[in-house]
């Protein structure tokens, strides 16, 4: 996948999707999905997303924890088969930009759009000035089609990232699942912790969560880990740790049913699946164990009763 993070480039023949993707739940699926599609007019697939939130860069709120990061949402376009994505720097001259000069220069000019496809909420150019009926009366004289999705709803309601977002926030793992369609994960490298696992004969993998990456209640959760192409399960701590460091700082430790080996510095990525009891602080290490060890059960279980 060409991953472009300027604003320099040029590009013809493409069938571009346009949000900022936040989630790419089911319901942004369908916009990619239909860019896929038209890979059999021999247009190339182009999401056009922005480098940050715009709100980083029009209100200074840069405490805003995203569901996934860049990295992230790269892997998974990459996966989909989405031949291009593009971040766009997402600048005060940007977000002044009128709706016709946002289409005409930059949609059109240098995205090289033949078919452009949003929602029928997408708001763009400045101060959400433009919207799908702007699209629409464009596309007549820039020679672009225009592809308008209905949101997609669940129990009557839009699936959307705020919605995931609060379900994530009460520990609801399998209906985040349900509305991403697929698990809500943490990727990164595997890191050195204090080694407390492997003293006790529970070896963990640890990672750090990237800064702005929102992450579930402190807790215990079920998992299913990806190591490159292989697939495990898991129990994972998301938390502080507060039985054995008294730092906390925030980590994610997995420890992976019936596996053994080494894996410091190797990029894993973890979907947490189920929540299965807060985070708590035992009498001592030996209690601690206990409890562990009734985890692992826990998952094991939950992995076998549960069409994975």
């Amino acid at each position: 996948m060409q991953y472009i993070t300027s604003s320099d480039f040029h590009l013809t023949d493409t069938a571009v999707a346009l949000g900022k993707f936040e989630g790419i739940h089911r319901g942004h699926q369908l916009l990619l999905h239909e860019i896929i599609r038209q890979e059999d007019r021999q247009l190339k697939s182009v999401v056009f997303t922005f480098d940050m939130p715009p709100r980083f860069a029009l209100s200074g709120d840069m405490g805003y924890q995203q569901l996934f990061t860049k990295e992230e949402r790269h892997t998974i376009l990459e996966r989909m088969g989405i031949d291009v994505l593009i971040e766009y720097p997402f600048t005060r001259d940007f977000a002044a930009l009128s709706p016709e000069e946002f289409v005409r220069d930059i949609l059109v000019g240098k995205a090289g759009a033949k078919v452009v496809v949003v929602g029928t909420d997408f708001r763009f150019g400045k101060k959400r000035s433009g919207g799908v009926e702007d699209l629409e009366r464009y596309s007549r004289d820039l020679g672009y089609e225009l592809i308008v999705i209905d949101k997609l709803k669940e129990d009557h309601k839009d699936i959307s990232s705020s919605r995931i977002r609060d379900l994530l926030m009460e520990g609801k793992m399998e209906d985040v699942t349900h509305l991403l369609g697929r698990g809500f994960s943490l990727a990164g490298p595997v890191i050195h912790g204090k080694a407390l696992g492997r003293t006790i004969n529970i070896p963990t993998a640890n990672q750090q969560p990237e800064e702005g990456k929102l992450t579930p209640p402190n807790g215990v959760y079920v998992s299913r880990v990806h190591l490159g192409d292989e697939v495990c399960y898991g129990i994972t701590n998301v938390g502080v740790k507060p039985t054995v460091d008294d730092s906390c700082k925030k980590g994610v430790e997995t420890y992976i049913f019936d596996f053994d080996r080494d894996v410091y510095d190797q990029f894993i990525e973890v979907e947490l699946l189920h929540y299965c009891r807060p985070e708590m602080r035992f009498e001592s290490v030996d209690a601690l164990k206990e409890q562990m060890q009734m985890d692992i059960q826990f998952g094991k279980s939950y992995v076998k009763g549960v069409d994975l």
